[in-house]
Parts: C-alpha cells; structure tokens; sequence
C-alpha cells in the first residue's frame, strides 16, 4: 500500500515505519520542520510538508503521495508532572478531535481506502478484576480523553463511508525508547513508585514495539472496528510495582500515598485511578498478531537490560 503518515518523529511513528517498509509498502510521512524531514529519511520513509489543520495542504499531500491508506499517530502529550492540568492537554486535543476529522474529510474526499489511528484504553470503565474487551465493554467518557473519543468516531464515520476505519486502544507504551517508562524506572532506581490507585486494580501495557507491529497487522489484516492492543497478562498495580522493583534489584518499593497522588495528578485522578484488566484475544483471533513481550514482567527486566547494556 501507499501510507501517509502522521506523527512519523514520535515514539510509536519511529517504531511502526520500518516495520511498514519491511511488509512492503510505500511510506510517506508528515513532516513539519527540516530537523523531522533528516529523521524521516533515516527511517527510510519519504518526507512529506503539510499542516495537519489545513485541507488544501492535507489534499496536495495525499495527492503527491498516491495514499491508499492513512496512519494517525500524531499526538502532543505532555509531560508527566503537567498531566493532572487539563490545560495542558489543550494542544494534543486539537491533534485529535480536529486534526482527525480534517484528515477524515481530506481522506474521503481523496479516496483513500483504510485509516489507522491508535486510541487508548483509558476510554474504559473500572471494571476491577473482569475482563474489558472493546466487543462487550462501554466507554466511560472523562474531560481528559474525550478528544480520543471524538476521534474514535471520527474514524467510524469514515467507515460509514463503506471504507475500513480502525481504532486501535492501546495499553500504556513502555519500553527503552519511551520517556514515561524511563522516569517510572529511574524513580524505581530511588526506591520509588508512583502508582495511583489501589494495588490490587489492573494496569494494562503494551510494549512499543508490538504496538508497532499491531499497527502493521491491522493494516494488513484486520477488518475496520475498535481493537484492544495489550500485553497478555495485565498485572494488578502490586504485582507491577514487584516486577519494577525486581529489575532495579530491590526488593520493595515505597508507595506515594494515594491521596498524595491524587493532588499530584489532579483532573486526571479519577481516569489514573481505574481497574483496567483489558483483554487482546479478539485481536489475536482475527489476525493472528501477539505480542513479544507477554507481560510487565519481562518488560521491566528487558528495559534494565537495555539501561545495563548501554551503560546508564
């Protein structure tokens, strides 16, 4: 296929574009700074100029690029210690809500045939110990995550459109290139875990590069409709904490008091703190994907490898 990309430079962009090239398609990705176009290039995609909030720009890139398909992963989260302020979030909601419809509009009117954008399973519920699956389970909209979800139907409209839209939720990135997951271990280092929430509620992760691979497999394989990109085995927040704790070779780790973390994270308190044990099974059905990465387990462990082998 011919792919536009958006959010090439990212975490997940710089994972999921090799992996298109090698499944053998042809990938043109937004750039919007010379600094961008350089890595795109090393990615070995072709640089594209757009402005994402822009339909005349959007509709000359799609035509320079012959897209059959489109891949959304722009996003602008921001960091850590700034997640409890709505405010904050204000600039990775115009990505979403309005940047995907635009893009929508753009792409429909273009004809392109498959769009691809990852959600994120904070849209559910607290389910404590039963299994969450897109199929069965409602969302549960909160100020925070509702321009994903607005998105999310963004991407069922261009599937009204008799075209094949897929939304994919995706588990918490971890892994040696993802910068939260760095602080959560460098805190980890200091004998610290800052989980919000009680400690037998589910977390669910996903490592970046199987999120990655889920994205190439969706492409490929997967029919339009919302899918749950997760490990196989979600761990309660005291079976997480262990397996931090183990690879920074500690036996334990102090806990911040819950009511401390919910000053510390502020409007997102009430989403952070949820029992999310979200299931991969349809996903895995219908095409076959499966994460390398089984659990945080032997994602923790693999991250203190990396840290070790690269001296930090």
């Amino acid at each position: 296929m011919q792919v536009f990309l958006t959010g090439a430079t990212g975490v997940l962009g710089k994972a999921t574009i090799p992996l298109l090239i090698a499944s053998g398609h042809q990938v043109h990705a937004f750039s919007h700074s010379e600094k961008n176009t350089g890595t795109i290039r090393q990615l070995g995609a072709e640089p594209i100029t757009a402005d994402l909030f822009d339909r005349a720009s959007l509709t000359r890139a799609l035509a320079a690029s012959q897209a059959t398909a489109i891949v959304h992963l722009a996003t602008r989260i921001p960091p850590t210690m700034k997640m409890g302020k709505v405010a904050s979030w204000q600039e990775n909601d115009h990505i979403r809500r309005d940047g995907t419809r635009i893009l929508v509009d753009v792409a429909l009117a273009a004809g392109v045939q498959t769009f691809v954008y990852p959600s994120f399973y904070y849209v559910y519920p607290d389910r404590s110990a039963q299994w969450i699956d897109a199929s069965s389970t409602p969302i549960q909209s909160h100020v925070i995550q509702q321009a994903t979800i607005d998105a999310e139907k963004e991407v069922e409209r261009f599937t009204s459109e008799k075209e094949r839209g897929i939304v994919l939720r995706l588990g918490n990135l971890y892994g040696p290139d993802v910068p939260s997951a760095l602080e959560q271990f460098q805190m980890a280092q200091k004998g610290i875990a800052a989980l919000p929430g009680p400690g037998n509620a589910y977390l669910s992760y996903i490592w970046a590069a199987d999120a990655a691979s889920a994205i190439v497999v969706a492409l490929d394989k997967a029919p339009a409709g919302i899918y749950d990109i997760v490990d196989d085995e979600p761990l309660t927040r005291n079976e997480f904490a262990h397996a931090l704790a183990q690879s920074v070779g500690k036996r334990r780790l102090l806990h911040i008091p819950n009511g401390v973390m919910k000053m510390l994270t502020g409007a997102a308190a009430d989403m952070v703190n949820r029992s999310q044990r979200v299931s991969n099974r349809r996903f895995r059905e219908l095409t076959g994907w499966k994460p390398t990465v089984e659990n945080a387990r032997e994602g923790w462990a693999l991250i203190a490898k990396a840290r070790h082998d690269a001296g930090a």
